[in-house]
């Protein structure tokens, strides 16, 4: 098991001497009481924790105690677009945002203090996706005792997307009175999957959510105009960027009643050397897409999908090209050539209509809401899961 060091434990143990006192007794990463939700690497015979770069992906416990501190390991570079956080929720509430330090070999972390003497559930769910960075989760302290988990809610959604689904850029509300104000880039502070539309939709309908989601990654060509690692193809990775064998996902670990895509936008946005858009192919989108979702068929083969497209897309920019009706027939002609009407649906959102936005023209907390909304309508109306 791997131990925290003494000298951390005894700093914490100082921080809450004006608590009442209880022991503290450290869990190592791998406790059979943990519950690990989302795509985690787990080695065997190593137990110093499983790595994640996936939002939402979380670690659960149930405990009757009065405070829980946790060790990560945080594998991003550490600048404003490549430090990971996690959020802290307490039965269900969001209570604290941990940003993991820098260490090479992990360091703990105040969590939640000061508890009602009692039973509580506690989840750290990371909040920023891959682009900020791999983190490995390296063990808890616990003032209390640690308890079998609660049970795993038995309706389960998979949310496959680009920036939207991560949550990018939906803490901060930018108005853009020139319209050219949301040009942020990216902050990795910014990102909280937490407040995505998949994870309103988890609480919605009481299921658990895996999220899958990168940046950049088109459906058959990316924003450079590369066909090469497209989202089909690194679909069944843990980690996006990473090609060993021993990284490969088993789709069998997680069977969804519902997966969402929300994908295509990048396939739009690539550019010639002079900086003009560069119209994507209908056929070959629409064959990539249609291959994924087949992909997704034969691994889910009772699973409902739903082909959607997202709000950041409108028929004003760029000039002239009436991208999102385009999108929206693509993607559309594609779910009828399935012809599978009962199994595999098609659902458009309003594009974002003003300001305010979220970084880089994305939609803010309250547009996941929005988003949530017509998804949750959608699916008790038209999908009808058996759930």
């Amino acid at each position: 098991m791997n131990r925290f060091h003494g000298a951390v434990l005894l700093a914490a143990l100082v921080l809450v001497s004006c608590e009442p006192f209880e022991a503290w007794d450290d869990y190592g990463a791998t406790d059979p009481k943990l519950q690990f939700i989302g795509r985690m690497q787990f080695v065997d015979g190593d137990d110093t924790g499983p790595r994640y770069a996936y939002p939402g992906t979380a670690v659960r416990l149930r405990c009757d105690c009065t405070g829980v501190d946790v060790a990560f390991k945080d594998e991003g570079s550490g600048d404003d677009k490549h430090t990971n956080f996690v959020n802290v929720l307490v039965d269900g509430k969001q209570t604290a945002v941990l940003q993991l330090p820098r260490s090479d070999d992990g360091a703990l972390v105040k969590g939640v203090r000061g508890l009602k003497r009692g039973e509580h559930t506690i989840e750290f769910v990371k909040r920023t996706g891959p682009y900020a960075g791999t983190i490995q989760f390296r063990g808890i302290s616990v003032q209390g005792v640690l308890l079998d988990p609660p049970p795993f809610p038995e309706r389960r959604i998979e949310i496959i997307g680009e920036t939207v689904s991560c949550g990018y850029g939906n803490e901060v509300r930018i108005m853009a009175p020139t319209y050219t104000e949301p040009n942020t880039g990216y902050h990795s502070k910014n990102e909280n999957n937490s407040k995505a539309y998949g994870a309103l939709l988890g609480r919605r309908f009481n299921a658990q959510v895996v999220t899958t989601c990168m940046s950049n990654r088109g459906v058959y060509r990316n924003p450079d105009g590369t066909t090469e690692d497209t989202f089909p193809k690194r679909y069944k990775r843990i980690f996006p960027d990473d090609d060993k064998e021993e990284t490969v996902w088993d789709t069998r670990n997680y069977i969804p009643d519902v997966i969402i895509l929300n994908l295509g936008a990048s396939d739009f946005t690539a550019r010639d050397a002079n900086k003009e858009p560069i119209d994507p192919d209908p056929d070959l989108f629409k064959a990539a897409y249609k291959g994924f979702v087949q992909q997704l068929r034969k691994a889910y083969p009772s699973a409902k999908i739903i082909c959607t497209v997202g709000p950041t897309m409108n028929d004003n920019y760029p000039a002239g090209r009436k991208y999102w009706t385009r999108i929206q027939q693509y993607v559309e002609d594609m779910v009828w050539d399935l012809e599978e009407p009962d199994v595999v649906f098609y659902m458009a959102h309003q594009p974002i209509k003003s300001d305010p936005y979220g970084e880089d023209w994305h939609p803010t907390a309250e547009e996941h809401q929005r988003l949530a909304e017509e998804l949750g309508t959608f699916i008790e109306t038209q999908v009808n899961p058996v759930w």
